[in-house]
């Protein structure tokens, strides 16, 4: 699931940022999985269970957080168990549109290159080991209608 933001403008996603939900961890949150859920919840209206830790990546610069110098991010997946309605980011002050996208198409729209790739096959095998999901098959690039969807 990815987010591309839109910055003040309708339509769809085209010429968005791509991102995923995610963020500083907050005092409320007990957990870094917590904030994952609270995240998913408010950026794109996610519901999710069974977090799981994938790794850190190194941030060399942390440019997105105003260039605070090196750091590191920890990656999770988890699965997604309800997408509701598309609702207004309470940080962003707008909503996000919100896309369907395999791992490895995630990867390649955020721009991770290989260290990307290596991750999206990471949460692709957790996601058959861990809750016996298969791999999704590539398919086109999809946005998620604002009413949401049910998840078969």
């Amino acid at each position: 699931m990815l987010r591309p933001r839109r910055p003040g403008r309708p339509g769809g996603p085209r010429g968005a940022l791509p991102m995923l939900p995610g963020g500083t961890v907050e005092e409320t949150d007990a957990t870094p999985e917590g904030t994952l859920h609270r995240e998913a919840a408010e950026e794109a209206q996610l519901t999710l269970a069974d977090p799981v830790r994938l790794g850190w990546v190194l941030d060399e610069t942390g440019k997105v957080y105003g260039s605070v110098g090196p750091n590191a991010r920890l990656r999770l997946a988890a699965r997604v168990t309800a997408v509701g309605p598309a609702a207004v980011d309470p940080t962003a002050g707008h909503p996000f549109a919100r896309v369907l996208a395999t791992p490895a198409q995630a990867a390649a729209l955020l721009g991770w290159g290989p260290p990307g790739a290596r991750q999206a096959q990471l949460a692709v095998d957790t996601a058959r080991e861990r809750w016996g999901l298969p791999a999704a098959r590539a398919a086109a690039i999809e946005e998620i209608p604002a009413e949401g969807m049910r998840l078969s």
